[in-house]
């Protein structure tokens, strides 16, 4: 059925919150009747016409233990809505930092340097209709078939900047194959187009409307010209706009956007009119008219059935200290949202991490609920895009307004962290002749997981997804790894990755890849930080993050042969003055065993060693817990996922491996894309069709992969 986005708009956004606010919650809704005699769509348990509409709302780079256990104050987040509906506990990013990820879940296509690297360099196209795989490897499973990905002309692990982050237009993605089946769709992003000249390109790419990735790129390092308008970064958020191109994935196909850079030419026409990158298709989230609260204010018949929801770096869990609106200001005294309030009321304070993501969620989740279109056939997805470690940042901050992170975030609008000084440690290997590094330790095996994959192949939990043909694992002769992967070695210290038979790392590393994230971002010097510690303490205060795990620590009162073996945030504080502490925080002392050991006087002060060289053979030190030579990152950790619907058994808990791939083939399979009128072939396969003949883009076509099944839609049979 082809329904409108057209329809009368609100005078403002907050009567639109008043009007749901009478509605039943989700909690008492009954699930759509199921069609009589309606074959159940795949592996979901679902039958035809059971969901209607579904919103995403995507978080930023959290890892399930700083989310979803208690680990944090964001109890609506962790504690309330997940007993609305289903929480997978084994949901997988598909790798590092964030971009790619958004391209996955959209398209199915894996990780490259450039979009691992936020395109951070400048939007160019990504290789070309001509360079997408066209045949089959052979190989089953899809472990190695790359059968439909787009292959970057510069090869795999080229240089940032080399790749290219916009794909070609024989490359489709999910709206392409809601345009064919009928289905009406909706992009909402907050503080969109906020910023004239920022994100004016087609589709919200950054620039302005001339810039195009074919004839016209832009480059992300802000121009004089670009200064001059207060435009001060591109890939990130600024004080007067948060949004951030690289988190909405509508700019970076010509799929959608058309390769005239009009929106004309597109891969497909959306089903209720207009081009996918018109005000009616991308929009600001809180436009009166057009927005997300104008939208559920609708008959369900008249709301998109698929609704893409970013959330800008401050309400997404990015950034630790908001540039703008966190939305505080919204929330009465007992910490409920007050619909009777503009939107553009004040916030009272500038936390951001889940503080802020909690408040966005605990907003807008009860409307979206409460709006005639959940009611129908309803489903809404809270999902992050990687694992970060928690801690790693400190963006994770999320403490409550009483708090004195918040008391100074009131009085001084801003904090100031820093991160360990990089420095080149290339000596540090020549100590290990032929690339024979040390074995790692068990912390180093555990340290990993923030770079782990998972999926579900026929059945059966894989700790693995495809690395896809631009972001490999291959290793040197010794089984040490020569490319970061789709992990980017986000969390981990590696040795420098060198080509095949390079015997010793040169000074200059100018034969080594390795990014300067994957790398360099890991390794710090020797240093002397404060410290406190009673006598006979396991266990001492200083401002060290995860990042330090492994780290030798000496000084008195510290036994020999100590390092850091844990660490327990207990919330930031306030940067007064340079040189002072930036976090409260206790680390655990152990030994090379991991076992805990005892001060044996009171502790001011310890020394930690140098990262990024793992001990020397001579000596027999044990290696740093965050080194590894010889384990792949081949994806981006577990998040975690929370799935509200009537046709889901509230408190319901999955533990089968998902991942990004199994979202989007959950998606394909729920609107029965398959059935769509596009199956003409492309390069490879078709919009329709998928690249299996059933409807699934790019790695979502996995010989075997399982959608979300009845495992989570536990009431589809109702």
């Amino acid at each position: 059925m082809r329904r409108t986005l057209r329809g009368v708009g609100v005078a403002a956004a907050s009567a639109a919150c008043i009007a749901l606010l009478g509605a039943a919650a989700p909690s008492t809704a009954q699930p759509v009747a199921p069609q009589d005699g309606a074959d159940t769509i795949s592996a979901t348990g679902l039958r035809p016409g059971q969901i209607k509409h579904v919103w995403l709302i995507i978080l930023e780079n959290k890892s399930y233990d700083a989310t979803f256990t208690g680990l944090n104050q964001n109890s609506y987040l962790w504690k309330t809505l997940p007993s609305q509906g289903a929480l997978l506990k084994n949901y997988y990013g598909t790798g590092h930092y964030s971009q790619d990820n958004y391209i996955t879940l959209v398209s199915g296509q894996a990780a490259s340097t450039d979009l691992q690297e936020d395109c951070s360099v400048a939007n160019t196209d990504f290789g070309s209709n001509a360079s997408i795989v066209r045949q089959h490897t052979g190989q089953r499973f899809g472990r190695t078939d790359n059968y439909g990905q787009a292959m970057s002309l510069a090869g795999a692990n080229a240089k940032n900047g080399k790749n290219g982050c916009t794909y070609p237009k024989q490359v489709p993605t999910l709206f392409n194959q809601l345009d064919a089946a009928g289905h009406a769709w909706k992009g909402y992003a907050q503080d969109f187009r906020v910023q004239q000249g920022r994100e004016d390109a087609l589709g919200g790419a950054p620039g302005t409307r001339e810039n195009d990735p074919t004839r016209n790129p832009k480059s992300m390092t802000p121009s004089d010209a670009d200064k001059a308008l207060g435009i001060t970064s591109f890939t990130g958020a600024q004080a007067n706009d948060q949004y951030v191109a690289k988190h909405f994935p509508f700019a970076w196909f010509h799929a959608l956007t058309g390769d005239d850079n009009s929106g004309n030419d597109a891969l497909t026409t959306p089903a209720d009119g207009g081009t996918a990158t018109d005000a009616d298709h991308l929009v600001h989230l809180d436009d009166p008219a057009r927005g997300l609260l104008a939208d559920l204010k609708k008959p369900a018949g008249q709301v998109p059935a698929f609704s893409w929801i970013t959330p800008n770096n401050c309400s997404d869990a990015h950034d630790s200290t908001c540039k703008g609106n966190n939305l505080s200001g919204l929330f009465d005294a007992n910490g409920n949202p007050d619909y009777s309030k503009p939107l553009s009321t004040p916030p009272k304070n500038h936390t951001g991490g889940l503080y802020a993501a909690d408040l966005f969620l605990k907003y807008y989740v009860p409307l979206i609920e409460r709006s005639d279109a959940f009611k129908d056939g309803g489903l809404i997805n809270i999902t992050f895009d990687e694992a970060n470690p928690p801690f790693t940042d400190m963006s994770f901050n999320n403490a409550t307004d009483q708090t004195p992170v918040a008391r100074a975030a009131r009085r001084h609008e801003i904090y100031r962290y820093t991160n360990p000084s990089i420095q080149s440690t290339a000596q540090g290997y020549l100590t290990y002749p032929a690339n024979r590094f040390p074995l790692p330790g068990a912390m180093a095996k555990n340290y990993i997981n923030a770079d782990a994959a998972g999926q579900n192949i026929n059945g059966r939990n894989v700790d693995w997804a495809p690395t896809g043909p631009n972001s490999t694992l291959g290793t040197d002769r010794y089984g040490n790894q020569l490319f970061p992967g789709p992990g980017f070695n986000g969390y981990i210290t590696r040795p420098p990755s060198c080509e095949e038979d390079t015997a010793l790392v040169n000074a200059d590393q100018s034969n080594c890849v390795h990014g300067a994230k994957n790398t360099s971002s890991s390794f710090a010097p020797a240093t002397t930080i404060k410290a406190s510690a009673a006598s006979g303490a396991t266990a001492a205060s200083a401002a060290v993050t995860v990042e330090d795990l492994g780290r030798a620590v000496t000084g008195t009162g510290i036994p020999a042969g100590l390092y850091i073996g844990s660490v327990t945030n207990v919330g930031p504080v306030m940067v007064a003055k340079a040189g002072d502490p930036v976090t409260n925080a206790s680390f655990g002392l152990v030994d090379a065993t991991g076992r805990p050991v005892r001060t044996t006087a009171a502790v001011t002060s310890v020394t930690l060693s140098a990262t990024g060289i793992p001990g020397h053979l001579t000596t027999g030190q044990t290696p740093l817990a965050t080194f590894d030579a010889q384990d792949p990152t081949p994806g981006g950790g577990i998040t975690g996922s929370v799935l509200i619907s009537p046709l889901i058994k509230p408190g319901t808990v999955s533990t089968t491996n998902y991942n990004h791939y199994s979202w989007l083939r959950t998606m394909e399979d729920l609107f029965q894309v398959a059935r769509g009128d596009r199956h003409d072939p492309l390069a490879a396969g078709s919009v329709s069709g998928g690249l299996d003949g059933q409807g699934h883009l790019g790695f979502a076509a996995q010989e075997g992969l399982r959608p979300f099944g009845r495992d989570v839609f536990t009431r589809a049979g109702r």
